[in-house]
């Protein structure tokens, strides 16, 4: 047995295509979502570090030394002169060494 040929759709998909100059969804995104996303997961991590940060950064700095230094070579200032090359050839000579 053949299979159906599918229908052509062509005539029917462009009645409904968007004409020029407007939106899909036209009220937009709720003003202030993303950034309350935001808010919340900085919230949330603010909390965490209050209960754990400490404790967290030290447990790292003792069993995975490489990866505490990455963390810090990553938060260093542009002043230093560290651009995303140099953080990550600096990140391959710790982790050769250990």
């Amino acid at each position: 047995m053949m299979p159906k040929s599918p229908d052509l759709t062509g005539p029917k998909q462009a009645e409904t295509k968007f004409r020029k100059g407007q939106s899909g969804n036209p009220a937009g995104r709720p003003k202030g979502a993303r950034s309350r996303l935001c808010e919340d997961f900085l919230k949330a991590l603010h909390e965490d570090f209050q209960k754990h940060g400490v404790k967290a950064i030290e447990s790292v700095r003792l069993e995975k030394p490489e990866v505490y230094f990455n963390g810090v070579v990553k938060l260093l200032p542009q002043q230093f002169g560290l651009d995303d090359e140099t953080k990550g050839g600096v990140t391959v000579i710790i982790n050769k060494d250990c």
